[in-house]
């Protein structure tokens, strides 16, 4: 049994990028201008293998199954083309962090501020913290889709597994309610100033 939380976005990708190259070839094959047709041919090399590669994996994935909990989040366009034409071709996703169940202590539920510039306030992203046995730790952002069921049934297979969650702020409790998570985030947020 495995649980996967979020997904490359290939749909909207090509049809993105279909939409674009269109308008490109309009360019190339209509313009009067010469400077035009070279535009067209750069601007759908560029949607080729920049838009339509960051477009599909512009979102963080993470997996759990038996043994493992797997996660990845591309930041650099280069690898978001690598993998996206691997995946494509293989439907395989390579994860950047592979971390077996029984190395995890417990995972700690919190959450971080995130400016959002053009509002002029801050915007909040669930955090969670996994502290390894070892010692050493390392964060993701779990909830990375719309579909809070994916989220709630992913955590709920990794508690019958064993792992522990600290959620000091009742963070996993609001996943399942109507409310915007964060507008719970912003109250926890207010309270602690």
């Amino acid at each position: 049994m495995k649980y996967k939380v979020g997904k490359p976005n290939y749909k909207s990708s090509f049809i993105y990028s279909a939409l674009i190259i269109t308008w490109a070839i309009f360019l190339i094959f209509f313009s009067p201008f010469s400077a035009m047709n070279i535009f067209g041919i750069f601007l759908i090399l560029l949607v080729i293998f920049i838009f339509l590669p960051s477009m599909a994996f512009c979102k963080n994935i993470w997996e759990v199954d038996e043994y493992y909990l797997k996660y990845t989040f591309y930041e650099h366009v280069i690898d978001k083309s690598q993998t996206f034409y691997h995946s494509l071709f293989t439907r395989n996703i390579d994860y950047q962090m592979k971390i077996k169940l029984n190395k995890i202590m417990y995972i700690q539920v919190t959450y971080e501020a995130v400016p959002m510039l053009f509002y002029g306030t801050n915007g909040y992203n669930v955090i969670f913290n996994v502290v390894m046995k070892d010692g050493s730790t390392f964060s993701f952002q779990p909830i990375v889709t719309k579909k809070r069921k994916e989220v709630i049934d992913a955590i709920v297979f990794l508690k019958e597994k064993g792992i522990v969650f600290k959620d000091h702020y009742h963070i996993l409790d609001q996943l399942d309610k109507k409310e915007p998570l964060a507008y719970y985030l912003e109250k926890i947020a207010g309270d602690r100033k």
